[in-house]
C-alpha cells in the first residue's frame, strides 16, 4: 500500500470540567470528552444546556456489531461533528440504542463494509427537564406560578438518577422585569439553574425597599413606606401607592399583627400583596431607643446609574432632619413653576430626563415622592415617579427640586380663611358619606363655594369635612381655598 499523506484523524479528549461519574454495571464512565477539533465540537461545555452522555458502541455492519475488512483502496468517511439521533425524545429518556446513520460511511471495491452506522446510548444526567424551554404564557402572576411549577417533568441527580422527591414549587422563582407584565422564571435545582421568560395579561406588579422606623413612631402611619413602585393590570402607575395594596408581617418566622416600634432592633418581615401580581418581602428595622437612624435605603429598583459622588440615598426619617416643609414619603407634590427631572441629585443640564413647563394650576405636572437625596451642596432633592397619567413621561422616575417655590404638596394640609373653598375641577367634584371617599351623595360644579366645616387625614392625603357632615377633596388641582 503506497505512503500518502493523511489528514489528522479528530480524537476525543478528556475535559474535567464536566466530569460526571456514571456507574454502568461493573463499569463507570466519565462524561467529560470532546473532540478536540475546534472546528466540530468546543472544549468550553455550555453550563446552560441539557448535558447528555453518550456511550457509543462498535461499528455496526450489516445490522450487527462487528469488524468490517477493508480491500486495497477502500474509502472511509467518518462525518464530524458526529450527532445523536434528533427524532429520539430527550425530555423522557431511555437507555436504549439510537441510531442516526450514515454517521460512517464506507466505499468499496469489492467487499467488506457495506453500510456502518455508530450505536448512541444517551441518558440524561445532572438536568432540569421542561415541557417549555423558551417562554410561559398566563393571565396573572398566581396563573404563571402554576404553569411554571407544572412545566418541570422530571429532574436527575449529578449520578444520573431520577428524583422523584423534590417539590416544583421549592425550586421554581419568578421575578418581575422592568416592563409590567414580564417575567424572569427561574429553576434551581442541586446546582443546576435554567432560565425562561414569562408574560401574563395582567400587568400588575408592585416594588418596595427596605427602611428604618423610629422607636416609638406610629406604625399605622408609617406601614406603607417600603413602597416604590404600582401599577395596575394595564401597567399605569396607581397613586397612592398603598392602594389596595395588603400586608402581612412577621417576626423570626411566625406571623405577628403588627411592628412593634418599642421594640428597639427588631426585623420584621413586611410581606405587600396585591390581586394579580406578585407579594414582594422587606425588611423593616425598628430603631434604638433614643438614637435616630439613618434609614439608608437599598432599594430594588435604582434608577440613578450615575451618582457623581451624591448622597442619592440619603433618607431622613420626617422628624428628624427634613424641613418642615418636605413632603411625606409616598405623598403626592405637584410642580408651580417650570422645572426639570434629573438622573441624579447633582443637577446638571447633560443629566435632564424630562422638562416640565410651568402650567396652569388644573394642569401641573403631579409626581408620588419616593424617596430624598442631597446634592454635593446640601440642597434637598425628591426622589420621585412621575405621575402625569397619558404624558410621554408618565412613570419617569427620577429627581427634581424640593425647594416650596417651586414645588408643594398637592393635598392642602390647613383649614381654609373663613372656612371657604371654591370648586375649579372643569369636571366638577363629588362629595362622599365616607372620608375614603365611597358613598358618593353629591356633585359640585365648577365655581361652587362651600363651606368647610374641618379637614381629616386618610393615609397620605387629606379631606375637607362639610357643613353637613360630607367628605370632599383636599387636592389643589380640584379646589381652592377662599372665594373665586
Amino acid at each position: 500500500m503506497p505512503q500518502t499523506t493523511q489528514p489528522a484523524i479528530p480524537s476525543f479528549v478528556y475535559d474535567s470540567s464536566r466530569q460526571s461519574a456514571l456507574t454502568t454495571g461493573p463499569d463507570t464512565l466519565t462524561t467529560a470528552y470532546s473532540q478536540n477539533n475546534p472546528a466540530a465540537y468546543s472544549k468550553i461545555f455550555d453550563n446552560s444546556k441539557t448535558l447528555y452522555s453518550v456511550f457509543m458502541g462498535s461499528m455496526v455492519v450489516d445490522g450487527s456489531s462487528g469488524y468490517g475488512s477493508f480491500e486495497p483502496n477502500a474509502i472511509m468517511n467518518i462525518n464530524i461533528p458526529i450527532t445523536a439521533n434528533t427524532t429520539y425524545d430527550y425530555n423522557n429518556p431511555q437507555r436504549s440504542a439510537v441510531y442516526d446513520a450514515p454517521q460512517i460511511s464506507s466505499e468499496s471495491t469489492s467487499k467488506g463494509i457495506t453500510y456502518a452506522e455508530l450505536d448512541f446510548d444517551p441518558i440524561l444526567i445532572h438536568s432540569i427537564v421542561l415541557k417549555k424551554n423558551d417562554s410561559l404564557t398566563a393571565q396573572n402572576y398566581k396563573d404563571l406560578l402554576q404553569a411554571a411549577e407544572a412545566n418541570i417533568i422530571s429532574l436527575y441527580k449529578s449520578d444520573a438518577t431520577k428524583d422523584n422527591s423534590t417539590d416544583p414549587v421549592t425550586i421554581t422563582k419568578i421575578t418581575p422585569k422592568e416592563t409590567p407584565g414580564t417575567w424572569n422564571i427561574t429553576y434551581n435545582y442541586d446546582g443546576v439553574t435554567k432560565n425562561i421568560q414569562g408574560t401574563t395579561t395582567d400587568k400588575s406588579s408592585i416594588s418596595a425597599q427596605n427602611f428604618t422606623i423610629n422607636y416609638g413612631a406610629d406604625w399605622n402611619s408609617r406601614k406603607f413606606d417600603g413602597l416604590t413602585a404600582h401599577t395596575d393590570s394595564n401597567g399605569k402607575t396607581v397613586s397612592p401607592l398603598s392602594s389596595g395594596v395588603t400586608l402581612s408581617i412577621k417576626l423570626n418566622g411566625k406571623d405577628v399583627n403588627s411592628v412593634d416600634t418599642t421594640n428597639s432592633g427588631a426585623v420584621y418581615d413586611v410581606t405587600y400583596t396585591i390581586p394579580g401580581g406578585a407579594p414582594t418581602t422587606i425588611k423593616v428595622t425598628v430603631g434604638q431607643r433614643n438614637n435616630t437612624p439613618n434609614n439608608n435605603i437599598s432599594a430594588n429598583n435604582n434608577s440613578n446609574n450615575n451618582s457623581n459622588n451624591t448622597n442619592n440615598s440619603w433618607n431622613p426619617d420626617g422628624s428628624t432632619g427634613l424641613p418642615n416643609y418636605a413632603a411625606v414619603k409616598g405623598s403626592a407634590v405637584y410642580a408651580t413653576k417650570r422645572i426639570y427631572m434629573y438622573r441624579s441629585a447633582n443637577f446638571k443640564k447633560s443629566q435632564r430626563t424630562a422638562t416640565y413647563p410651568k402650567a396652569k394650576r388644573v394642569n401641573r405636572p403631579m409626581f408620588v415622592v419616593l424617596g430624598y437625596a442631597k446634592s454635593n451642596g446640601g440642597a434637598l432633592r425628591y426622589k420621585v415617579r412621575d405621575v402625569n397619567h397619558g404624558k410621554k413621561t408618565d412613570g419617569k422616575i427620577g429627581y427634581i427640586s424640593a425647594n416650596p417655590k417651586y414645588v408643594v404638596n398637592v393635598y392642602y394640609k390647613t383649614m381654609p380663611k373663613d372656612n371657604k373653598i371654591t370648586v375649579v375641577n372643569k369636571k366638577g367634584i363629588h362629595a362622599y358619606k365616607h372620608v375614603n371617599l365611597t358613598g358618593q351623595v353629591k356633585t359640585f360644579k365648577k365655581g361652587t363655594h362651600l363651606t368647610v366645616k374641618s379637614f381629616e387625614k386618610h393615609n397620605l392625603t387629606t379631606r375637607y369635612k362639610l357643613s353637613n357632615g360630607t367628605y370632599i377633596t383636599a387636592n389643589k388641582k380640584l379646589v381652592i381655598q377662599g372665594n373665586y
